[in-house]
């Protein structure tokens, strides 16, 4: 969840808030001058107070969810859970197709959308540890979408932090030339050339 969409949840509850405070104060001042005979009440709002409370409550509890729904996580083959944005993509959706070893140092699991003709469209990488160290995914539109670890690239680490952020988005993916896969209304895929 970016910023802004925290601060302007933030800032909606703040007005709503001060608004129900507001009206429940004042409908709480009304009934202590009625019972004490000093001013008839002027307007009633019957309920209104109570109503914008019990908005209120609930609304200020779903924020916490709301805030920690800007990621996820996943668990690397270790078993340990890693930390990931919310915009990577479920691995259940793609089905497992190679697992290609890199210089004796990294896993690569390669996997496919059945619903599209891209022979990848999801890769993760591990070290040897099952650290998992990189998401890859292809977006329907075609951009390609690199989450890593936030510790890989410093000198300093001692080993991943199992966080993983987005560090690139390439808006063509590596066929620059290609135009995006689309669904035919049959479920099927067609493919759109230059």
């Amino acid at each position: 969840m970016t910023i802004w969409h925290t601060m302007f949840i933030l800032v909606f509850i703040i007005a709503y808030g001060t608004l129900s405070l507001a009206l429940l104060g004042s409908s709480v001042v009304e009934r202590v001058r009625a019972r004490r005979g000093s001013q008839p009440p002027r307007f009633r709002r019957k309920g209104l107070p109570e109503l914008f409370l019990a908005i209120l409550i609930p609304l200020a509890v779903s924020v916490s969810p709301l805030h920690a729904g800007s990621q996820t996580t996943v668990v690397n083959l270790r078993g340990d859970r890693v930390v990931v944005p919310m915009e990577v993509p479920s691995k259940e959706r793609f089905v497992l197709r190679r697992l290609i070893n890199v210089n004796d140092q990294l896993v690569v699991f390669l996997y496919s959308d059945p619903r599209f003709r891209r022979s990848v469209g999801y890769a993760e990488t591990y070290n040897l540890r099952g650290e998992l160290l990189e998401i890859v995914w292809y977006e329907p539109t075609g951009s390609l979408t690199v989450a890593r670890d936030v510790n890989l690239g410093k000198p300093k680490a001692t080993g991943p932090a199992r966080i993983l952020e987005i560090v690139e988005v390439r808006e063509h993916g590596f066929f620059p030339d290609r135009q995006p896969d689309t669904l035919a209304e049959d479920g099927g895929v067609s493919l759109q050339a230059k």
